[in-house]
């Protein structure tokens, strides 16, 4: 549910902390005459910048791997590209860019290589981050040490999540109290636009104690400019952990069991639900990849059609 600032809770903080910001920031535009997509996750508590680029005649499955720091409006960062002969990854450019207005990147990208030409850079962010500047938001978890004896080597590592608090310019906006039987390790929150309609959202990192494999998950919450607030979103959180292409305003859910078994399933968003439109599946000895499609039709994913392809 949709929780105000309508709720004193004191009582239960046992340890209050500051978390770690991480905003996922996605860009369109070009270097030089090229287009390019890139995708930046910030850290607002270092300033350190990691993330990834692509030429869009290339597609996304060549992307350029990017790091730096984002320091007074400024953003420096390296470009590495993995050297298939070496077997290395190597630094091949640098961009040098001005976050202007939280809204564009505007600056160079130079080669590595000595006497190359700087190339001008110009990128607009797909978010809407006037609307919803990550700098002005602080979000203070209040957790316990949880009691885990089952797993004493990790129990120190895992504490229970009692309450997230939303600040605005210091002033406390939302409370979320809905989080029985979640466990958190570090502080940490993600903004990111979930459900591609231009605003952040965010997401909480959380971890299942003593599991060696799909050990970790997200809860989701979903801003909505109309209620000017956020609701967790039960779909996502079922989903478990889910990844966001803001270009093809797709998400993807991935799951192996490490024998050469694993799909890939592609939903989209219609209506402030989820719906299946690909499965992409790998079975252990067959050649083949199983496609599987779907339409959206009167509120459900219909099958369209099956084939196989090597």
């Amino acid at each position: 549910m949709l929780v105000m600032l309508l709720i004193t809770f004191s009582f239960f903080e046992i340890k209050a902390q500051e978390a770690k910001i991480i905003s996922i920031i996605n860009f369109t535009g070009s270097i030089d005459k090229y287009p390019i997509e890139m995708r930046l996750e910030i850290n607002q508590k270092s300033d350190s910048v990691a993330g990834e680029y692509y030429y869009k005649k290339n597609g996304n499955t060549q992307k350029i791997m990017l790091e730096g720091m984002l320091k007074d409006g400024e953003l420096n960062l390296q470009e590495n590209t993995f050297n298939i002969a070496n077997r290395k990854y190597e630094t091949t450019g640098n961009f040098k860019l001005n976050y202007i207005d939280q809204i564009s990147l505007n600056g160079t990208w130079r080669k590595s290589a000595k006497n190359t030409l700087y190339l001008t850079v110009k990128l607009a962010a797909k978010e809407n981050l006037k609307a919803f500047n990550p700098s002005n938001y602080v979000f203070q978890y209040a957790r316990n040490r949880a009691k885990l004896g089952y797993i004493p080597a990790d129990a120190q590592y895992y504490f229970d999540l009692v309450s997230l608090k939303v600040f605005i310019n210091k002033s406390m906006r939302w409370i979320f109290t809905d989080f029985e039987d979640v466990y958190t390790k570090e502080a940490e929150i993600i903004l990111e636009d979930l459900n591609f309609d231009g605003y952040l959202d965010f997401k909480v990192p959380i971890y299942y104690p003593g599991l060696a494999k799909g050990d970790y998950s997200y809860r989701y919450f979903i801003y909505y400019p109309e209620k000017r607030g956020f609701i967790q979103n039960t779909q996502l959180n079922e989903m478990g952990v889910v990844f966001f292409d803001a270009v093809r305003k797709e998400a993807q859910t991935i799951d192996a069991d490490g024998s050469g078994n694993e799909g890939t399933k592609y939903f989209r968003w219609q209506n402030e639900k989820m719906f299946l439109i690909k499965e992409e599946r790998d079975y252990e000895n067959d050649i083949y990849t199983h496609i599987t499609s779907y339409k959206i039709e009167n509120g459900k994913s219909v099958l369209v059609k099956t084939e196989k392809k090597k």
